[in-house]
């Protein structure tokens, strides 16, 4: 017992003694912040690197669209046209070149020369189909030569092809677009209306001895009608075709001619395509131009009865006394077709500023029209009367049909062949 209890002492005093011995852990002191007397400086803001703008890239422009800006045509076309200007930019440009189905263009040329010293008008009567052919020919090549179409398109090509194909642009002075109607501006300005139709020789006849278009295709008339050749002159076969446009009306005629409806054939369809045939089987005498058409039919002095589809104002002549020509006003179902001239700017035209100042010359100036001023020839204008002696406009539509360009430009082709083909029969 003494033992266990000498142990159990001396282990107590050992745990005493380390429990004495070992460090008091004190809780370290914390160091004190010192409150701020001041709010600390705002530092300054370090803007971002300048990063440049992309530019907006300047479009290319073509070299068609080059030539529109600088000759504001197009959608480059200024809201109002200073004339000031243009004049200004024709006198330095010296030149226009028009192309032209008249004769008269050699007239007008020496008024706008006149009038505009320092200006030279280059003006080609060319004849309808050749003024196309070179405006084509030319656009497709690039060999830009052309400044102003002033001609007509019976075959429908200018507002078809031309325009669509941008060979041509459209241009109206501002001062004529109140008094054309928007018809005669869209989509190309008319410069002037006509009408073909069919003449006789007062000499040999008191009165126009066709009434009714059926009679050029009997008998008695056989290779006495002269006409324009269709196969070189693509406005007659436009009149052609527009004529076989109005079977109801040549269904009528015949009629009332006959007292029967017409007996068509297999390859004619109606009227219209049966007027032809039987006309072209009648041996048309073909001629290369009007002139030469009212010179064989009526020349003074003749013997041989013949008439001859001819433009109206052919008539002019008749007035001047070299031919005794009269067209055939009372004509069943109609006197004739009314065709259309127009006065556009080439695309690419060297000098177009000049280019605008013919056509506003041509189109908003009395003296620049007045070669045109004559009996079967019309300005589209309302404010210009039409010549003395002639049939009103306000009433042309009462006597003769007017080409619907779209029709004959879809069905020229097909008249061409079916012309040929019993033409030549």
């Amino acid at each position: 017992m003494n033992a266990f209890r000498k142990i159990l002492v001396v282990c107590l005093l050992t745990t005493l003694l380390a429990a004495c011995g070992a460090q008091p852990t004190v809780a370290p002191t914390a160091t004190a912040v010192p409150k701020p007397t001041a709010a600390p400086p705002t530092a300054t803001p370090v803007p971002p690197p300048t990063v440049p703008p992309t530019a907006t890239p300047v479009p290319t422009l073509t070299a068609d669209e080059a030539w529109l800006k600088a000759a504001q045509l197009g959608p480059y076309a200024p809201a109002k046209q200073d004339w000031a200007a243009i004049e200004a930019a024709a006198k330095k440009e010296g030149k226009v070149v028009v192309y032209a189905n008249s004769s008269r263009i050699a007239d007008v040329k020496k008024t706008f020369e006149a009038k505009y010293p320092g200006i030279t008008l280059e003006g080609s009567d060319l004849g309808g189909d050749d003024v196309l052919l070179k405006t084509r020919e030319e656009q497709k090549s690039g060999a830009y030569v052309e400044d102003v179409w002033f001609s007509s398109s019976s075959s429908g090509d200018v507002v078809n092809d031309l325009l669509p194909k941008h060979y041509l642009w459209s241009f109206v002075p501002d001062a004529v677009v109140s008094v054309i109607p928007q018809a005669a501006r869209d989509p190309v300005l008319v410069s002037r209306y006509g009408v073909r139709v069919l003449g006789y020789n007062s000499e040999l006849n008191k009165a126009c001895p066709i009434s009714n278009w059926w009679e050029l295709t009997e008998p008695a008339w056989k290779g006495k009608v002269h006409i324009e050749d269709p196969m070189t002159d693509a406005s007659t076969m436009g009149i052609l075709t527009t004529i076989a446009s109005h079977a109801k009306e040549l269904a009528a005629a015949y009629k009332d001619k006959y007292g029967k409806d017409p007996v068509l054939d297999a390859d004619t369809p109606d009227a219209g395509w049966l007027w032809v045939k039987m006309f072209a089987k009648n041996k048309p005498v073909m001629e290369p131009g009007g002139d030469e058409v009212t010179a064989a039919t009526a020349s003074k002095g003749m013997k041989d009865n013949l008439v001859g589809f001819t433009s109206y104002s052919k008539y002019r002549n008749t007035q001047k006394g070299t031919v005794v020509w009269e067209p055939c006003i009372g004509l069943k179902p109609v006197i004739g077709i009314q065709t259309a001239s127009y006065l556009a700017i080439a695309n690419r035209a060297p000098h177009p500023n000049a280019a605008k100042l013919f056509i506003n010359y041509v189109a908003n100036d009395p003296e620049g029209f007045a070669p045109w001023t004559v009996v079967g020839d019309y300005s589209p204008r309302t404010d210009w009367a039409s010549p003395k002696g002639a049939i009103a406009y306000k009433d042309l539509s009462q006597y003769a049909w007017t080409i619907d360009e779209v029709f004959v430009y879809k069905t020229i082709t097909k008249m061409r062949d079916f012309w040929a083909l019993n033409a030549l029969k």
